[in-house]
């Protein structure tokens, strides 16, 4: 990985900048609640991808291969979750005349996990860029340090952006056609990965 860094750092910004749950559940937040009360769900998600990176470079790419019944489990997991992110992300917006409630830094934790884009992402970009002569612990490391400081760089990213849009769209009504929109394709991206 030390010697295929910049083709890995390219592939690692192209997958964790394009739009995917994550990015989408970010945007749709951060117009929603601001970016400062974004920011537990932020660092859940940015926890919740360092530890399924960890797990995808230690060998749990293997469980799922060898066992292709848990990746299903996985999945139908994964879907559901993102499912009830989706009904939160319209439900702040129809309860919009009081405060809407931001998301907690536990939903966060579960994102990337329950991901197929996610894990998708990080078995492909390991199982391509690793050295299995080098350093174990290292290629690691830089495996897992990458993806996070470049996904967690686009996941606020997306929620400024989301912010943004929240200020520009003073309208109640196109506000909540964006949120639509955003979660249409929350769920559509996710779908997406699962069937590919």
């Amino acid at each position: 990985m030390q010697e295929n860094f910049w083709a890995f750092l390219i592939f690692v910004i192209v997958m964790t900048g394009t739009p995917g749950p994550g990015n989408i559940a970010s945007m749709a937040l951060g117009q929603a609640v601001g970016f400062k009360r974004s920011i537990p769900f932020l660092s859940g998600v940015v926890i919740g991808g360092a530890t399924m990176d960890i797990l995808t470079a230690i060998g749990l790419a293997e469980l799922f291969m060898s066992y292709p019944q848990v990746s299903g489990v996985l999945k139908i997991g994964g879907m559901i979750y993102i499912l009830y992110l989706a009904w939160k992300v319209l439900n702040m917006q129809a309860n919009s005349s009081g405060e809407p409630k931001a998301f907690k830094f536990t939903e966060g934790l579960a994102l990337h996990p329950l991901n197929p884009k996610h894990y998708a992402m990080a078995v492909s970009a390991f199982s391509q860029f690793a050295d299995p002569s080098a350093g174990k612990f290292t290629e690691v490391m830089i495996f897992v340090a990458t993806f996070t400081i470049v996904g967690g760089a686009f996941h606020c990213l997306w929620c400024f952006a989301g912010e943004s849009f929240m200020k520009l769209l003073r309208s109640p009504a196109v506000r909540h056609t964006v949120n639509i929109s955003m979660v249409v394709l929350m769920v559509g991206a996710t779908a997406y990965a699962l069937y590919k």
